[in-house]
C-alpha cells in the first residue's frame, strides 16, 4: 500500500485536497448542463413519438442498429445470457435450494408451534 501524500496536495483517500489547483472539478460541467437543458427544452413529446415511429419503421425494415437501440428500451436488457450446457445444473441447484428452504420453513413452524 502506498503511503498518503504528505505535501498537502491530496487527502488521505487520494482525492485532491483543499487549495489544490487541479482539484477544481470539471471545467465543462456548467456548459454541458446548459446544453442538456437547451436540448431537453427544445424536444416535445410529439418529437419523441416521431423518433420512435421512425426507429420502429427502420427496425421492421431490417435495420439491425435500430433494433439494437429500440429493443432494450421495450423489453429490457438481458442481465446474463443463459448457457445451454448449464441449464440442468442450474435446475438441480434451484431444486436443492427450494428443498432447503422448505426444510427451514418446517423447522421454523415447529418452533413457532411450541
Amino acid at each position: 500500500m502506498v503511503a498518503p501524500s504528505t505535501n498537502g496536495s491530496r487527502k488521505v483517500n487520494g482525492q485532491f485536497g483543499e487549495g489544490n489547483k487541479y482539484g477544481k472539478g470539471n471545467p465543462h460541467a456548467q456548459k454541458v448542463a446548459q446544453l442538456r437543458t437547451a436540448l431537453i427544452e427544445s424536444i416535445t413529446p410529439d418529437d419523441i413519438k416521431e423518433i420512435a415511429a421512425t426507429l420502429l419503421t427502420q427496425a421492421k425494415a431490417g435495420d439491425i442498429s435500430s433494433c439494437k437501440f429500440l429493443l432494450p428500451y421495450l423489453v429490457g436488457t438481458i442481465s446474463q445470457p443463459c448457457n445451454p450446457d448449464e441449464i440442468e445444473l442450474q435446475e438441480m441447484q434451484l431444486h436443492a435450494k427450494l428443498k432447503e428452504e422448505e426444510k427451514k420453513e418446517k423447522i421454523r413452524l415447529q418452533f413457532d408451534f411450541l
